[in-house]
């Protein structure tokens, strides 16, 4: 197996786990189900469209800034669509599940020859910081159901300056084991600190 092959297999399987672990949380959810398929035409079908086109379209200055607010979009619309702050939290979350598990692979398979050359230790840190990457999006979907729920445009500035810092701060300490763990307890207390306390964490609410 090669080194972009396992790379694409631990993103997958663990991409696979984090969704069977959505679905547990969400037992108790009859729209759970319903949430699921919306993502797969909200996130799953714009993703491979994204990962379709030629590299060469995002070859110009600040374009990851460009590509993270194409994501960004993607989840504000999603948002849109839910009225329920959980049921907003539970779809948008799904976000970075989809991506670990299917667009963080492809990005492996394809980078195959690059990733040759690189340890194993290498790639498990970049194993590691394709999942901390879900908990980034998870941050983000509590900022887009919980703390900006009815002031969306707002919700995206803030999640696009999120998500943009997250990858910053994973090229300038470059990807390893200690990034990511550096990262972890971040974001960790920042989920800890959105996340509503009491009753709100079920009261719904409109996104008007």
């Amino acid at each position: 197996m090669t080194a972009g092959q396992l790379y694409a297999v631990v993103t997958s399987i663990t991409g696979v786990i984090l969704l069977l672990v959505w679905l547990y949380v969400t037992t108790n959810n009859a729209r759970s189900n319903e949430i699921l398929f919306k993502s797969v035409f909200l996130f799953v079908l714009p993703g491979a469209i994204l990962v379709a086109l030629p590299l060469e379209l995002f070859h110009f200055p600040l374009s990851m800034w460009v590509v993270v607010l194409i994501e960004e979009l993607l989840k504000t619309a999603a948002a849109a669509t839910e009225r329920e702050r959980m049921d907003r939290f539970s779809l948008v979350a799904l976000f970075g599940v989809w991506e670990l598990m299917l667009a963080k692979p492809l990005w492996g398979l394809n980078q195959a020859a690059d990733l040759e050359s690189w340890s194993n230790l290498q790639l498990a840190g970049l194993a590691a910081a394709g999942i901390v990457t879900v908990l980034m999006h998870a941050v983000t979907a509590e900022i887009y159901a919980f703390r900006f729920a009815g002031r969306l445009g707002l919700a995206l500035l803030v999640s696009w300056v999120v998500h943009t810092s997250f990858n910053e701060a994973i090229d300038l300490l470059d990807v390893s084991l200690v990034s990511c763990l550096a990262l972890t307890l971040p974001l960790v207390l920042t989920f800890a600190a959105l996340w509503p306390r009491g009753s709100a964490a079920t009261q719904s609410s409109s996104s008007s």
